[in-house]
């Protein structure tokens, strides 16, 4: 498993640990939260945020091999993000994004209607129940298992379980995190039905980091394959 140790890194003080566990995060895995954010951001105008990872740098990292030439490809809680339009306009022609913002979706199919082979379905990451068994080469996950960490160990378990099943015996589950190793991977790997994963850890520096408080100086991808 890869890692690393920030020079700058210090653990949290006794104050600053209190303050986190009274600090109130909004329900993440919640529908209507995130219909009210899509809403502002179109009564504001704003355009599409790109969360976490632009296309290019994920690419700059040398992880465009994990993304198979001809494979079917799952975007997991799409959003409006241009991450998988670019890698439709670099040559990977079956792309199926699901979310449970439904004006989300109805965004996306006008911005790529004139690409086929780019659908978009309203699914929810923990009942991919629209999807048979072993539909996908790749199911790719932007900072969705985050999310859903919000709802506690019971979603997460539910949500990789359905992605172990989507996905087809030598494909390849792709999450981009902003959590370590040692949150996120338990997550992973906590599927029901006796799943299991092989998880290999790969990490890079956040293009949005800028050396304040704000995005994370490190980002996470968790690559992981069905267990034989």
């Amino acid at each position: 498993m890869a890692g690393y140790m920030d020079d700058d890194w210090l653990p949290p003080s006794e104050d600053e640990e209190e303050e986190a566990a009274e600090c109130e995060l909004p329900d993440y895995g919640d529908v209507n939260f995130w219909t009210e954010v899509y809403t502002q951001q179109r009564g504001r105008e704003l355009a599409p945020q790109e969360w976490l990872v632009s296309y290019g740098h994920f690419c700059a990292q040398g992880w465009r091999r994990f993304l198979p030439p001809g494979g079917r490809v799952l975007d997991l809680g799409c959003g409006d993000a241009e991450f998988m339009t670019e890698a439709y306009d670099d040559g990977y022609h079956d792309i199926t994004g699901v979310d449970i913002v439904e004006p989300v979706l109805e965004t996306m199919r006008q911005r790529n209607v004139d690409r086929p082979g780019m659908t978009y379905l309203w699914a929810d990451a923990m009942d991919l129940s629209v999807f048979e068994d072993e539909s996908f080469d790749v199911v790719f996950d932007k900072s969705t298992l985050d999310a859903l960490k919000c709802r506690g160990a019971e979603a997460t378990s539910s949500m990789s379980s359905e992605v172990h099943r989507v996905l087809r015996r030598d494909g390849v589950y792709l999450c981009i995190s902003l959590n370590p190793p040692e949150d996120a991977q338990p997550a992973i790997e906590g599927t029901a039905c006796g799943r299991k994963w092989d998880v290999e850890v790969m990490v890079c520096e956040n293009e949005n980091y800028d050396g304040a408080d704000g995005p994370p100086k490190h980002l996470y991808m968790y690559v992981s394959r069905k267990r034989p």
